[in-house]
């Protein structure tokens, strides 16, 4: 029986209700729940007093990390699979990043969710603050997890030069040049305090220690300094398909081409990780922020999948109108009644017109008349 179920409602009380908590029953109830205490015994026989409320914000926080984190693996292992059936060119150095992107985020959200299964968040382990039970493995996925992470951002930022640089190729030389410079610079900044980072946690994870001031704030500027480095990728990449779009436009091309689909992936990924990112600071889901490394590493292959796509049916068309394509059984078998009856169609109208169009005439000269004789045909 739930805990709703036992409280002696007067008045009725509707699902918003128990979700709201703003029944009078359920209000005095919640207080209720909150001023219980519980008692455990530490390992050397000290008690340890904890209130439920305590309790279930410990339970309820890690739910909330693992359905983010759960969503996340989601869309990654989906995309993944997408991303092996649907791409055709695999030799591209920008097929190979954004393939290893998502191996190393799927396995860094695997491990994460794995962290939760392991007695570092018991209960008793956390309240207590009694880790002597711990194995090593327990270690290795905390560790596995960050390592991943790091590895994932090296990745990634490399796809984001690669890209910018083709995209920039008609560029002279020395304004190229000069972007991959820029491009590097604004590229190592984040991946050096995703490395900073990545040691102080590790060695935080090894001495069981609660988060200090100082990695808290390192952990926020790392956020900070890798949803700049995407924008900045994001914005040079957007802003020269921009221009050329612009100039095809003035020659007259408007088709919906490969250039207009990683013209619109290039702003969706540009808008969405830094709105990720400002929502961490100002609302209080847990975090909420790694969802702007998921949405990065979905959005490149993405668009790459759409573009090739964009351009085999191009070019599945052009070929349509030089030859005759050749059908499958299946739409020999569904289409072949429609094809008699308009090809019957078309032989009826052609013949129609022959019969109204006028017979071609040729004239000749006749030596014996001297007159010029018309013959039909």
């Amino acid at each position: 029986m739930s805990s709703f179920e036992i409280l002696n409602l007067s008045t009725p009380c509707t699902f918003l209700d128990r979700v709201l908590g703003s029944h009078p029953a359920i209000g005095s109830h919640q207080k209720i729940f909150d001023r219980q205490n519980i008692t455990i015994e530490s390992r050397d026989g000290s008690q340890i007093s904890l209130s439920l409320a305590d309790i279930q914000e410990f339970v309820h926080y890690n739910q909330q990390l693992c359905v983010n984190y759960a969503v996340q693996l989601g869309a990654s292992i989906i995309l993944f699979v997408m991303l092996l059936l649907l791409t055709r060119r695999r030799g591209s150095w920008v097929f190979a990043l954004n393939f290893a992107a998502l191996v190393l985020n799927t396995f860094r959200l695997l491990f994460q969710l794995i962290h939760f299964s392991t007695p570092v968040e018991d209960i008793y382990s956390y309240f207590a603050n009694d880790y002597s039970d711990l194995s090593d493995s327990a270690y290795a996925v905390s560790v596995l997890a960050i390592v991943f992470e790091t590895l994932l951002v090296i990745c990634f930022e490399a796809s984001l030069i690669l890209q910018v640089q083709v995209v920039c190729l008609t560029l002279r030389r020395r304004y190229r040049y000069t972007l991959l410079a820029l491009s590097a610079v604004v590229a190592l900044i984040p991946i050096s305090f995703r490395l900073v980072y990545m040691v102080a946690n590790c060695m935080n994870v090894f001495s069981l220690s609660v988060w200090s001031l100082e990695l808290i704030w390192l952990n926020k500027t790392t956020l900070i300094c890798i949803t700049v480095s995407i924008c900045f990728f994001c914005l040079v990449s957007v802003t020269k398909l921009g221009f050329a779009i612009k100039q095809r436009r003035r020659l007259g091309v408007r088709d919906f081409g490969p250039m207009k689909i990683i013209f619109i992936c290039g702003c969706q990924t540009l808008i969405i990780p830094a709105l990720v990112t400002v929502i961490q600071f100002y609302v209080l889901l847990p975090e909420f922020g790694s969802n702007a490394l998921t949405l990065v590493v979905i959005s490149l292959p993405l668009s790459s999948i759409w573009a090739g796509a964009s351009l085999d049916c191009i070019q599945r068309m052009d070929l349509e109108r030089t030859r005759t394509p050749s059908r499958n059984l299946w739409q020999k078998l569904a289409f072949d009644s429609g094809t008699t009856l308009r090809d019957s169609t078309t032989l009826r109208s052609s013949s129609v017109a022959t019969e109204l169009s006028p017979a071609p005439k040729t004239l000749c000269y006749s030596k014996s008349s001297g007159k010029a004789v018309s013959l039909t045909f």
